[in-house]
């Protein structure tokens, strides 16, 4: 339970920090992007996602964003996410009474995932920036791609275009985000309770199969 609470966490953490590169898809083809907007749009999109900028956030905050996370969570008790009473425990007192290594484990976990998600959305980046130069050649005019990275070409534009991601896992950010878990953790069972109703007309999910064992003879 703790470990896929703290995957959960880790998603939630790491999904602001990504533009919206994965929406409804569309009923109709699109639309051939205009030249002109998209060249100005890459130029822009550039300037926001800068080369390695996925895996400087993954290796720089995301540990520190995680721990923060964690401690709010494991400062909660149990019945605040619908499980049964711990007698006044908190969730860290009863995970470390259950695993005694819990820290350490979590220490690990958070690390390994760090690095392995920090190459992944770094192999992601180029699609990033694809995909959101288009976005933002829909979006906007070339007059207004144009101010937009005039200004980018400013001291004070590069130094925002290229801390604007990493800024989303900011100490500051992280710090309201953090004070968060508690809330959505705690909204959980509700939702799934909502989530059984909305599908009570459903037939039950098929159960997992067990793996095979091999024949016996």
């Amino acid at each position: 339970m703790m470990r896929s609470l703290a995957l959960g966490i880790a998603l939630l953490s790491a999904m602001p920090s990504l533009p919206a590169v994965a929406q409804d898809a569309p009923t109709t083809t699109p639309a051939p992007v205009d030249p002109a907007r998209l060249a100005a749009s890459q130029t822009a999109v550039a300037a926001l996602v800068p080369d390695g900028v996925y895996v400087r956030m993954m290796r720089d905050q995301f540990p520190a964003m995680m721990d923060a996370m964690m401690a709010q969570m494991m400062g909660m008790r149990p019945d605040q996410v619908g499980q049964a009473q711990g007698e006044g425990k908190t969730m860290g007192d009863v995970a470390r009474a259950q695993d005694p290594a819990f820290d350490e484990r979590m220490k690990i976990m958070t690390r390994v995932m760090s690095t392995e998600m920090g190459d992944i959305m770094g192999k992601m980046e180029p699609r990033v920036r694809s995909g959101l130069a288009r976005a933002f050649a829909r979006k906007f005019t070339v007059e207004q791609l144009g101010d937009m990275n005039a200004f980018f070409a400013t001291p004070s534009g590069k130094a925002f275009a290229s801390e604007y991601l990493l800024l989303f896992a900011d100490p500051e950010m992280m710090k309201e985000m953090a004070a968060a878990v508690p809330e959505m953790i705690g909204a959980m069972p509700k939702i799934m309770e909502k989530v059984k109703e909305a599908t009570a007309h459903l037939p039950p999910p098929p159960k997992p199969q067990s793996a095979p064992t091999g024949d016996k003879e």
